[in-house]
């Protein structure tokens, strides 16, 4: 046997060992592997080639069952076969679209649809953060001063979505002036996202458009620091997730340290799951981290798959599913593929 139908023919065994250890929680004989191949190729040369996988360090023996599981390593290696071609299934797909198309008018209630969506079908934890403000359209900016050198900005997005941020500036400013930065605002940019907005202004600044023109461009100088200010808020880490619950279905979790610990990750220690779901933001391709690859010691024996959803051809924010390493893999990625043109073209949909 020649190298190249070696290495195919571990591929399917290692995919074979992956798909019977998920759908099972067992370890997985040479037995198994040839009744899933129907009978065509011999336990011996089944042996075989698990010998090789285990060499590899891509399957392993879990004490002395007869067995073997996937390594780390070992679905890391499915999962590059799988990511090659992701296509979900028409029926599947439809059954989704269906559900997008029930009636869903905010952002809050999309959030909620997908979070469920990939809870239910995954039985695992859907996650999804929300749009950012800062890649959501501009509608309306109103500015309220509070106290010296303090404002209140009160931002709506083409979505109605109503966010306030309280702003320190370097200057009193006066209420009529207020007026005049926020008319400068609603005139010049609305319907423009807040990252694009604060770029045009920068570049207007910078450039000689405003040249003999000092109070207009005061007015602009004022408007950067307080966009700049909302910006750095930093508030595209929110995260909504549903179905933490189906961590105790799973034979790998009933350890009850391990389980407190995954619960602490979705409430005290946030942050560090926001950061995973934003590494990616700007490319909006599908990312999979495993066991170590999260870079957490707390998700060290989970998996996450997750996926960019787009406004206006530019990510907005990412979904995904958080669970054990034993993870259904296959269908993960159909699932968030399939969501991620969903979601899109509903934000499109609230958004316009």
């Amino acid at each position: 046997m020649n190298g190249t139908k070696r290495d195919n023919r571990k591929d399917v065994v290692l995919a074979h060992i992956v798909e019977e250890h998920v759908s099972s929680a067992m370890p997985v004989s040479s037995r198994v592997v040839a009744e899933r191949l129907g009978g065509g190729v011999s336990s011996a040369t089944i042996r075989n080639v698990m010998s090789e996988l285990e060499h590899q360090g891509l399957i392993e023996q879990p004490h002395t069952s007869a067995g073997r599981v996937p390594t780390n390593a070992g679905y890391r290696r499915y999962v590059s076969m799988k990511t090659e071609k992701v296509s979900y299934r028409k029926r599947e797909a439809d059954r989704l679209a269906f559900e997008y198309g029930l009636r869903i008018e905010t952002i809050k209630e999309l959030i909620e649809k997908t979070t469920h969506l990939i809870s239910r079908e995954l039985h695992n934890a859907g996650v999804m953060m929300w749009p950012g403000e800062n890649n959501l359209y501009l509608k309306h900016l109103e500015l309220v001063k509070i106290r010296s050198e303090v404002v209140l900005a009160v931002l709506i997005t083409m979505t109605n979505a109503v966010k306030n941020h309280l702003v320190k500036l370097d200057r009193d400013i006066s209420p009529e002036e207020l007026v005049r930065v926020s008319r400068y605002v609603n005139e010049n940019y609305s319907e423009k996202p807040v990252t694009e907005t604060l770029e045009h202004i920068r570049e207007e600044i910078k450039s000689d458009a405003l040249t003999g023109r000092s109070d207009v461009r005061k007015v602009a100088l004022t408007a950067l620091r307080i966009l700049d200010g909302i910006a750095m808020e930093n508030i595209d880490n929110e995260l909504y997730w549903e179905g933490i619950d189906n961590f105790m279905s799973e034979p790998e979790f009933s350890d009850i340290s391990f389980m407190r610990r995954v619960f602490q990750i979705f409430s005290d220690q946030k942050k560090e799951l926001a950061d995973i779901f934003t590494r990616d933001l700007s490319s909006g391709d599908i990312k999979v981290y495993i066991g170590d690859e999260c870079g957490v010691e707390i998700l060290k024996d989970c998996s996450i798959v997750t996926c960019g959803y787009f406004l206006r051809g530019k990510a907005a924010g990412r979904m995904g599913v958080v669970g054990p390493t034993r993870m259904d893999y296959d269908r993960a990625l159909r699932m968030v593929s399939c969501l991620s043109g969903l979601i899109s073209a509903k934000l499109e949909e609230i958004d316009g």
